[in-house]
């Protein structure tokens, strides 16, 4: 498998060359008279900032692909497992609440914290996610 930083290099080495093929394809056909030199500049720099901005977006992508854990869980804080587990025992949120000596605000906030982590959009599948987890549960906070 090819890295990809190689495969960046490379995907800039042929737009690099791309562009100074146009640009010799400009001297050839005597378009370059009409234009100063000072934009075939800004032209070259903003197809390379373009093309880097490209790059990079689909580099990352690909990255966070590769990155996707075996368990889930293992990107919430402890606080959110805490959640987490008493959502999975049926409590509502102001019994979490009560239980985290915390406001039902803060209890809403740490479930759709949860909610985007698991890439869920209701609690039944955040718990089947967390039943089928291997991660151990916390420790009581």
């Amino acid at each position: 498998m090819i890295p990809p930083f190689i495969k960046i290099s490379l995907r800039i080495g042929l737009v690099t060359a791309a562009l100074i093929v146009l640009y010799e394809l400009t001297n050839l056909l005597l378009i370059y008279h009409y234009f100063k030199y000072e934009y075939y500049i800004a032209g070259a720099v903003i197809a390379a900032l373009v093309t880097g901005v490209v790059l990079t977006n689909r580099y990352h992508q690909e990255r966070a692909i590769e990155s996707v854990d075996d368990n889930p869980l293992e990107s919430l804080t402890a606080k959110e497992l805490r959640v987490l587990e008493l959502i999975s025992k049926g409590k509502s949120n102001k019994e979490i609440a009560s239980l985290n000596y915390t406001e039902i605000s803060t209890v809403k906030t740490h479930i759709n914290n949860i909610f985007f982590k698991l890439g869920v959009k209701n609690r039944k599948d955040a718990v089947k996610i967390y039943q089928k987890s291997t991660l151990s549960p916390p420790v009581q906070i």
